[in-house]
């Protein structure tokens, strides 16, 4: 592991963390596209720091490729915005501590994962309206230029309690999605059938079954949870779901 180059760059404005996680696809797309953004928009006070894994772009901002669980930490807990890839662990990072996540899903058509289960996992998380989602680089820009217009939107509750049970029903979906993905049969040449988990008649697939509702926070302080739930999820933040 490498240590990280210094902190955030710059102080004035909100804080940025980027997490690619430590699957070993190199996640080259969204760091380019932290970059470009960077690029485009100087005036903005955002301070970022990225986290790039095995990416082959380097960050335009300080960032480590891998950082030890306490590090990464330290990190979130001063981040004001939170942006990750679509794995379920990252995402509880963020909900432990109060963040609504910028989240870009990994592609398995453009080698950044071994299937599609983090495109499938987001939409159904994204429909409960419990992450931002960025599809496309313009979706993804859009959201940082809210971020450094306005933070507080980024802000989410999720009471202490539910913390440990989001985490396991984030294992649970998981489990099911890539157990659908391995039961896909294949068609031809690398076609397969895929399977979407269904809507229910009351509403998004996955209401009812979630644990309680985020809620974008428009004007709270930030938040604090117990030290039982985060040191939990921190130890959990390298083994993302595949």
């Amino acid at each position: 592991m490498t240590a990280p180059a210094a902190g955030p760059r710059g102080t004035a404005g909100p804080r940025m963390v980027v997490m690619v996680g430590t699957d070993h696809h190199p996640f080259d797309r969204l760091i380019g596209w932290v970059n470009d953004w960077l690029r485009r928009h100087p005036e903005h006070p955002l301070a970022v720091f990225a986290q790039s894994g095995t990416a082959a772009v380097v960050p335009d901002c300080p960032g480590s490729r891998y950082l030890e669980v306490g590090e990464l930490s330290a990190l979130l807990d001063s981040a004001d915005v939170i942006v990750c890839h679509g794995g379920p662990e990252s995402i509880a990072q963020a909900w432990a501590r109060g963040r609504l996540p910028i989240v870009v899903p990994r592609l398995p058509q453009l080698g950044e994962h071994v299937d599609d289960h983090q495109v499938d996992f987001c939409r159904r998380v994204a429909e409960l309206g419990r992450i931002r989602l960025a599809h496309t680089h313009a979706d993804f820009a859009a959201l940082l230029d809210e971020a450094a217009r306005d933070h507080i939107r980024f802000r989410a509750r999720l009471p202490q309690a539910d913390a440990d049970a989001a985490v396991a029903r984030f294992g649970e979906l998981v489990d099911d999605l890539v157990s659908r993905s391995r039961r896909r049969p294949l068609i031809g040449r690398g076609r397969r059938i895929h399977h979407r988990p269904s809507m229910g008649a009351g509403g998004p697939a996955g209401a009812g079954t979630m644990p309680p509702e985020l809620t974008p926070v428009l004007n709270t302080d930030r938040r604090t949870h117990g030290e039982s739930t985060r040191t939990g999820l921190a130890g959990q933040a390298y083994e993302e779901q595949r």
